[in-house]
C-alpha cells in the first residue's frame, strides 16, 4: 500500500540518519529530551486512531492506516533514551516522569516495552490485511493498554 509506505520510509530514514548521534547521546538532558520527543510523536499516531475507535471522530480508513503504520515503524524508538542516569531523582536537573523505579526493574521495564511493540505490529498488519474496523477498534484497546501497563508502573503522575 503506497499510502503506508513513503512514512515508513521517511521514518526509517530519519531514524537510520539519527541513530549514530542518539548512540553518542549519553548525557542525560539529551536523552531525555529524545525519548519525551519520541514518545510525542507515538502520542500523535495513536491519539487519532484512539479518537475514532472510541467514536469522538468519524473513521477514516486512509488515516487511520498512515497512523497506525507510522505508529508500528515509531514504536521501537523512544526507548534507547531510557538508560541509567536519565531517570527522575538521578540528579540530572531535567524533569522527567520516567520513575526511578524503571532502574530497579529494567527486565520488566523491557518486558513492557517488547509488548508495546508488538501490539503496534499487529494493529498495521490488520491494517494491512484489510481487518474490519471492529477488529481494529479492539487492536487499538491492546495498543492503548499496553501504554497504560508502562504508565501505571513507571510514570509519575
Amino acid at each position: 500500500m503506497t499510502v503506508t509506505l513513503r512514512p515508513l520510509l521517511a521514518l526509517g530514514l530519519s531514524a537510520a540518519l539519527a541513530l549514530p548521534f542518539a548512540t553518542q547521546a549519553a548525557e542525560p538532558d539529551e536523552a531525555i529530551e529524545y525519548r519525551q520527543s519520541a514518545l510525542r510523536v507515538l502520542a500523535w499516531q495513536l491519539g487519532p486512531m484512539g479518537a475514532m475507535a472510541q467514536g469522538e471522530i468519524d473513521y477514516d480508513a486512509e488515516v487511520f492506516a498512515t497512523k497506525a503504520a507510522n505508529l508500528a515503524a515509531a514504536a521501537p524508538l523512544p526507548w534507547e533514551g531510557f538508560m541509567e542516569g536519565t531517570l527522575r531523582d538521578d540528579g540530572h536537573g531535567v524533569e522527567t516522569e520516567a520513575l526511578a523505579k524503571i532502574g530497579d526493574d529494567w527486565e520488566g521495564f523491557h518486558e513492557r516495552r517488547d509488548t508495546f511493540i508488538e501490539e503496534a505490529n499487529t494493529l498495521a498488519q490488520m491494517v494491512d490485511d484489510g481487518e474490519e474496523f471492529a477488529a481494529l477498534r479492539k487492536q487499538v484497546g491492546a495498543v492503548a493498554n499496553s501504554c497504560k501497563g508502562c504508565h501505571d508502573n513507571y510514570r509519575a503522575e
